[in-house]
């Protein structure tokens, strides 16, 4: 009978742990990476390159299995500012993940998203070659996706009807998959995220989120505020910017499969000395 009670209760807990997931990494937004460019030496140290050595060391350090970059990682586009943000990143000695702001990038000025990457990918060891894309990460599904508007520049993004096409079939694709929507605008409003900071026609992108009921959480930055809030039954989670407050948050997230249930912890970190 002693038997039978420590069979059932070591196949509880071993069910209990099969079911759950869990993952760890570190979200990074604002970084406003700038090159002074008025000495002979564009390497010279700035207050947001010191930020930026800072976060990598730290990250190194802190348990993070990964990290995601959220947009405007640079001051603005300029082909210095990338170079110096690539080889930075390139001393982290986790897996990166890129993606790109309204500030990173601009047709006009020759740094357009296919050069952005082509950059990244020669300077650093960033694993997105090009925007929207998916990565499968320790049983989570993560969608990246991109909403700027490289040839007219706006605060607010807009997601194109290709890219609304794409995040629907992946949803259905990874049906069975916990995914994690990675961007640089939020999705949802919030106590501090009003509707007018969403981006243009955003209700396309939430009615695809309404179709499905594998998204757990929404990572974004944009607007330099630190919320997590819950939206229909999705956690979201926005990042504020390093470069204005010195702080990049450290996120974990635990599913159980078998409840559905999702369950987010973050804790902040400071680069300032």
């Amino acid at each position: 009978m002693k038997k039978i009670i420590l069979f059932f209760i070591f196949t509880f807990f071993f069910t209990c742990a099969t079911s759950a997931k869990t993952i760890e990494f570190c979200a990074i937004s604002n970084i406003g990476l700038e090159v002074n460019k008025s000495t002979k030496y564009a390497d010279i140290m700035t207050p947001t390159i010191s930020n930026l050595l800072t976060a990598t060391e730290q990250l190194n350090n802190n348990g993070c299995e990964f990290a995601l970059f959220l947009g405007d990682n640079l001051k603005g586009p300029d082909k210095y500012n990338l170079v110096m943000f690539a080889k930075i990143i390139r001393k982290i000695k986790r897996p990166t993940y890129v993606n790109v702001g309204d500030k990173d990038v601009s047709q006009t000025k020759n740094l357009d998203k296919k050069e952005y990457y082509r950059v990244l990918k020669l300077f650093s060891k960033n694993k997105i070659k090009e925007l929207p894309c998916i990565k499968k990460i320790n049983g989570f599904v993560f969608v990246f996706m991109d909403g700027v508007n490289q040839f007219i520049p706006t605060q607010n993004g807009y997601y194109k009807e290709d890219e609304i096409a794409f995040l629907d079939e992946m949803l259905r694709k990874y049906k069975n998959y916990p995914v994690i929507i990675v961007g640089h605008y939020p999705i949802f409003a919030s106590n501090e995220i009003k509707e007018s900071m969403l981006p243009n026609k955003i209700g396309d992108f939430q009615t695809i989120l309404s179709h499905h009921n594998n998204v757990i959480a929404i990572i974004s930055g944009h607007h330099n505020i630190d919320e997590e809030y819950k939206y229909e039954n999705i956690y979201n989670i926005s990042v504020q910017g390093l470069e204005k407050t010195n702080e990049y948050k450290k996120i974990f997230i635990d599913y159980n499969e078998k409840t559905k249930e999702t369950f987010v912890k973050t804790r902040i970190y400071s680069v300032e000395q």
